[in-house]
């Protein structure tokens, strides 16, 4: 969403009062269901809503103007700056309320960010109940169909923050699940989403020997996001995290095989998708068997290609950097 505020937006701002947009988009934003998190979209002057109704919501989508929105940051700003002019003042539920309407106008926002860490490491807040309704609420904004949301450093870096103090409590947390749900949702809806990947391996960090597992998942979401160079480059490092020779091996062979026929049968030619072939395969010791079918499928791909076109020197350049850089096969 544009942060510029057109003449139209500025006259409306100034002839409504902005306290009701705010109650309602605050209440929203702090009792959030029960099953699971909300879909938030904005909605553009295209589509007006009725005086005095705030937002549009069926089950757990929902959809904001971007005029309620503004005027419940104008508000939720004020209680903020408040706040933050007292030095000694206890953080309470409006300010909490509040740093909930700045982050979603404002994903990059660090101090409404930090209030929120502050108010959980107070004495008392810092529950299982709390902490998994933090997780919720973040989680709804990384999630969203928001483009800066998805990507915003400020709130992965907060994600982390709750991820790490979580752990250090002995609280479960699902780590596939996460990168399931959440990383994989995110990377969908920004692609490329290079910081988000950051937190899968940030995640599989904390347990490595979910790295077979999460790589098949991670495989399904690179068949699906094909051109997605972030979510390729996951999987191969979730295949060097495996320990296990044996299972190694097995994931590597199954992952290849399930690429390479996609690519034959698709025709893939993109530079994501052949980066990961060659790296696979010139890191990881495939048999002789891997290798042939990746020179298989990448002379029968070149071979149909005009010659110097763009996609003939991806495919001559992905098999000349595999020969080149190819370890030995152990044996």
């Amino acid at each position: 969403m544009s942060r510029a505020l057109d003449t139209v937006l500025l006259s409306q701002l100034k002839s409504e009062d902005p306290k009701p947009a705010y109650i309602d988009l605050s209440t929203l934003l702090t009792n959030l269901p029960g099953n699971g998190l909300l879909e938030i979209e904005f909605l553009g002057p295209s589509h007006p809503l009725e005086p005095g109704v705030n937002f549009l919501q069926d089950e757990n989508a929902i959809a904001i103007p971007k005029l309620r929105l503004v005027q419940a940051f104008f508000v939720a700003h004020k209680v903020i700056k408040g706040h933050l002019e007292n030095a000694s003042a206890v953080i309470t539920n409006d300010v909490i309320a509040a740093s909930s309407i700045v982050l979603l106008m404002d994903p990059e926002h660090l101090t409404a960010a930090n209030i929120r860490k502050r108010f959980l490491s107070a004495s008392g807040n810092m529950t299982n109940a709390t902490l998994k309704k933090e997780r919720q609420f973040v989680d709804t904004l990384l999630t969203a169909r928001l483009h800066r949301h998805t990507k915003s450093p400020t709130l992965w870096s907060h994600r982390r923050w709750l991820v790490a103090t979580c752990l250090d409590l002995s609280i479960p947390w699902d780590i596939r699940d996460d990168i399931k749900n959440v990383v994989m949702v995110a990377g969908e809806r920004h692609p490329r989403n290079y910081v988000a990947w950051q937190h899968a391996r940030f995640l599989l960090h904390h347990d490595p020997s979910l790295s077979a597992t999460v790589a098949v998942d991670a495989k399904a979401f690179c068949l699906k996001n094909h051109s997605d160079i972030s979510g390729w480059t996951f999987l191969s490092d979730c295949i060097a995290r495996i320990q296990d020779e044996t299972d190694r091996a097995l994931v590597r062979s199954s992952v290849l095989d399930d690429v390479l026929t996609m690519t034959q049968s698709f025709r893939w030619t993109n530079e994501s998708v052949w980066a990961f072939l060659r790296t696979i395969v010139a890191r990881e010791c495939v048999s002789e068997q891997d290798l042939g079918r990746f020179l298989a499928t990448n002379d029968g791909l070149s071979a149909s290609m005009p010659r110097n076109a763009a996609e003939w020197n991806t495919l001559i350049r992905a098999r000349e950097w595999c020969v080149k850089h190819r370890l030995p096969k152990v044996t």
